[in-house]
């Protein structure tokens, strides 16, 4: 409750020191006024009496005096009358005035007039710009004056056409918001492999405790016992001594790296190409999917075509691009638009040659090595509890190898 209180405390005090004092309105006001009666209305009160705004006080009351001798009544009445006799002998229409008569009592004092409401107002400028309001007026110049909105001035804001709002709500959501989806995307993507990975290691070789292929941190040996240490430190004889350094040769020369148990998805150590070589296991996961680890811990993904050749594909989470600003909506949808319209236009036909390229005789397409049922029983170990999908596979496999080694007899058969 205290809180509340203090919050709300400060909270009017800044609504306080927010609001105009009165010397500001009355800046506000004289402005107002001299801006209504002036040529000019973007004028400062520096450009009135015609000064700088560094100008010192004793420059500023200069000036004003001398603007006041001239609104002088005596003064006022010269001049109108200067300007009469000076529009006959040039003949100018001035409209509602006869250039051919001297000015009336009643125009002067309409003239004098104006002149003592001009000098009246020029007063209050010289008392602003020679008191302390004149830090107050030089930095509403600075920052620019609020205007009268009927009950208080208000600065004028920014509002946005519907050009500009369209923009800003294309740049924030094609480009922020869809690269927020692109990455989270990207992790999903990214974790779903990982995850199948371990999966398939841990049903191939065991909760990863003897992977092949896979290097981990050796295990600190545990610390040997008293009786152990007492025992090693016996003398042997010369036979049983030669026996247990041939033995030690021998361990070491079999056993070059020891492993431990890890996370299950360490990154494997390189092989040659891409396919899994060695002793491979196969494992079905989950949504049906073949999974086949190799040897070195690799995992790869078995595909079946529509020609019933079996095909497999490496999965590795570090192949996976990261997404970039120049994948999102704000890039790529001005350069779909570019290649669709001006782009095409522009672009380049393909030559007759690069086409004659694409059409490449049969003969010479590779023809993938279909495992037959005998293969994969050597080669694979089946993981799964249910392996009629399997043998389904293997059988369709075999099919497919049928009927690619009968499209290879035809076509010799053909040239021949």
């Amino acid at each position: 409750m205290k809180f509340m209180t203090l919050l709300f405390g400060l909270l009017g005090l800044v609504t306080m020191a927010a609001a105009w004092s009165k010397e500001d309105r009355e800046i506000f006001r004289i402005r107002d006024e001299l801006r209504a009666h002036m040529e000019d209305p973007d004028q400062s009160f520096y450009d009135l009496l015609g000064i700088k705004p560094s100008a010192s006080i004793e420059d500023i009351s200069k000036a004003f005096r001398k603007i006041t001798r001239s609104l002088h009544p005596d003064k006022v009445a010269q001049k109108l009358k200067a300007e009469r006799i000076a529009a006959k002998k040039a003949g100018t229409f001035i409209p509602g005035v006869n250039i051919n008569k001297p000015p009336s009592q009643k125009e002067i004092r309409a003239a004098v007039k104006v002149a003592e409401e001009r000098q009246s107002r020029l007063s209050l400028v010289r008392n602003i710009l020679s008191g302390p309001e004149r830090d107050r007026y030089d930095h509403f110049l600075r920052n620019g004056f609020p205007a009268w909105k009927g009950t208080n001035y208000y600065y004028d804001r920014y509002r946005p056409g519907l050009g500009t709002a369209l923009f800003g709500v294309f740049f924030f959501a094609g480009g922020a918001i869809h690269y927020l989806a692109l990455y989270m995307n990207h992790r999903r993507h990214k974790d779903f492999i990982e995850r199948y990975i371990k999966f398939a290691r841990d049903q191939a070789w065991g909760d990863n405790l003897d992977v092949p292929g896979i290097d981990y941190a050796s295990p600190s040996p545990p610390p040997a016992d008293d009786d152990e240490q007492q025992q090693a430190t016996l003398p042997v004889n010369r036979r049983q001594r030669r026996f247990e350094e041939k033995a030690a040769r021998k361990e070491k020369g079999t056993t070059k790296v020891k492993r431990s148990a890890g996370s299950g998805t360490a990154t494997p150590r390189e092989t040659q190409g891409d396919r899994p070589v060695g002793p491979r296991k196969r494992v079905i996961a989950e949504n049906g999917k073949v999974l086949v680890v190799d040897h070195s811990g690799n995992v790869y993904l078995e595909e079946q075509d529509e020609e019933g050749n079996l095909e497999q594909f490496l999965l590795d989470p570090t192949e996976l691009k990261e997404p970039t600003f120049f994948d999102t909506a704000v890039v790529r949808l001005p350069v779909w638009a570019f290649n669709s319209t001006v782009g095409r236009a522009l672009g380049k036909k393909p030559a007759a040659e690069d086409l004659d390229l694409v059409d490449v005789d049969s003969d010479n397409d590779p023809v993938h090595d279909t495992p037959g049922t005998d293969s994969a029983a050597e080669d694979f170990e089946l993981l799964d509890k249910s392996t009629d999908s399997l043998g389904k596979a293997k059988s369709s496999g075999a099919q497919a190898g049928a009927k690619v080694n009968r499209r290879k007899k035809s076509k010799r058969e053909f040239h021949g």
